[in-house]
């Protein structure tokens, strides 16, 4: 396909925000060192019920913002569909995802733009984000705050802050991360189908689409980087911050961990090695099994129980419900394999014939 014109598409996908959009848009408005960069907003209503746009119009209005606000509704719920209906309305050549309680620092598409027009190579970029808060923080959330996609991302295998730059194997939070639009539309001309739904407001909390955006782009030949200078405040309302929403959270990544490990297994397992075959989901049970009743039998667990350590209690229970899911899922499993594989192999294939081209 043509290149899109150069520009920044931000991509607003929102469910009943009435409340909170006008903040979010205000952010976006005060955006500083733009007058040479084309860009819009697009607003997505996802299963909406209230007034969100009729008041994300009126504020824009208000603002007098030179850049478009153009609104479009998806009745589906689940964030994937909001998104996908605003990608493929997306003029320009980046877009940035923003979620209706992102509020971005004035120079966020500044730094954005000037990044990914100096490295054609990044597919999917991110940044660092602080939370905000309605009521104060409780005491266990500094514990919990990469659940809420607040604080410094991580390295998944060193636990310390990535470095600016490109990411080895890292995936990088939803909550303002730009994608090349040309990503995107690669996935649809390679038939991608995404393995997850996204959250559906409050009700589903289980995520791991964003995860898997960031493994898709690399199975793409795209990079990941991460720049500490993007920075954006996740305003948290009083109801996310209870302990009975905390849990909800934690828990509800258990349901997507396996289908995770399905792309990491694709993208860096041996390339001969057939991880959807039934040996090896088996072997991966008993693995899985050992490991959990180890750690449900050591003293770090009782200990932890009787010291009342949340966090640690958590994470073993966590592992417990991965295994169940695990085992409920087993035969759907054994599929996630056999599509992620077979993406992989259009999209080495798409790969190479682009870099054919680029050198003739």
């Amino acid at each position: 396909m043509e290149l899109l014109p150069v520009g920044i598409s931000f991509l607003v996908c929102t469910y009943n925000s009435a409340s909170r959009i006008s903040e979010t848009l205000g952010c976006l408005a005060q955006q500083k060192g733009i007058n040479d960069i084309a860009w819009e907003v697009i607003l997505v209503a996802n299963a909406c019920t209230d007034d969100t746009v009729q008041i994300a119009k009126a504020c824009w209005e208000r603002l007098s913002t030179p850049a478009p606000l153009r609104t479009f509704a998806e009745p589906r719920p689940g964030k994937n569909f909001a998104v996908e209906v605003a990608f493929s309305q997306a003029r320009y050549r980046y877009a940035c995802i923003v979620d209706d309680d992102n509020w971005l620092a004035p120079d966020y598409l500044q730094t954005g733009y000037e990044t990914l027009v100096a490295n054609p190579q990044i597919g999917i970029l991110g940044g660092q984000n602080t939370g905000a808060f309605e009521v104060a923080p409780p005491e266990w959330f500094a514990a919990f705050q990469p659940f809420y996609a607040v604080g410094s991302q991580l390295d998944p295998e060193q636990g310390t802050p990535l470095p600016d730059g490109r990411v080895a194997r890292a995936v990088l939070w939803g909550a303002g991360m730009y994608v090349r639009t040309e990503l995107w539309h690669q996935l649809r001309q390679q038939a991608f189908q995404s393995l997850f739904v996204g959250r559906q407001g409050t009700k589903n909390l289980t995520a791991g689409e964003d995860d898997e955006l960031c493994y898709a782009a690399r199975l793409l030949g795209y990079d990941v980087w991460y720049c500490s200078k993007l920075t954006l405040q996740h305003y948290m309302t009083a109801g996310r911050l209870t302990a009975a929403y905390r849990d909800r959270l934690f828990y509800g990544t258990v349901w997507s961990q396996a289908r995770l490990k399905v792309y990491r297994d694709v993208l860096w397992g041996p390339p001969a090695k057939d991880f959807g075959s039934l040996a090896n989901l088996t072997k991966d049970f008993l693995y899985m099994s050992r490991n959990v009743a180890r750690k449900l039998l050591s003293r770090v667990y009782v200990c932890s129980l009787v010291k009342g350590r949340k966090l640690t209690v958590m994470g073993y229970h966590h592992q417990l419900l991965t295994l169940y899911d695990f085992i409920c899922n087993f035969r759907r499993i054994r599929g996630y394999y056999k599509s992620v594989a077979a993406f992989k192999a259009k999209a080495t294939k798409a790969y190479l014939s682009r870099s054919s081209e680029v050198l003739s």
